[in-house]
């Protein structure tokens, strides 16, 4: 596996990291813009604004390139799809997003 590839599945790895960051702050966030600084009014532009950071954060994910073969990482085809979002290998050419678990690094 070469460095390129190892940057690569890291980045993808992190960015993954950042969606359920932002689906786990949700309700923390929101509870204390509301309730514990008693701004009710902006409530609502938060959540419009962490709603539209989150799907930022999924489209760089859905659009990730594999480091290997290009292709889109969690799609089967080249549309983007949010279907496979869970999976741990590419779903062209099967790298794994952990590259201690490459069987066979030698043979890449």
């Amino acid at each position: 596996m070469t460095l390129k590839e190892t940057a690569g599945l890291r980045k993808i790895r992190r960015e993954r990291i950042w969606i359920l960051v932002w689906i786990l702050t949700y309700v923390p966030v929101v509870c204390i813009v509301k309730y514990g600084l008693h701004l009710h009014d902006v409530a609502g532009p938060v959540a419009f604004i962490w709603v539209a950071a989150l799907l930022g954060n999924l489209a760089r994910v859905i659009y990730s390139r594999c480091p290997r073969c290009a292709g889109l990482f969690f799609s089967t085809d080249e549309s983007a799809s949010v279907r496979n979002l869970l999976t741990s290998k590419c779903m062209h050419c099967g790298l794994s997003l952990k590259p201690e678990r490459v069987m066979y690094p030698s043979l890449e």
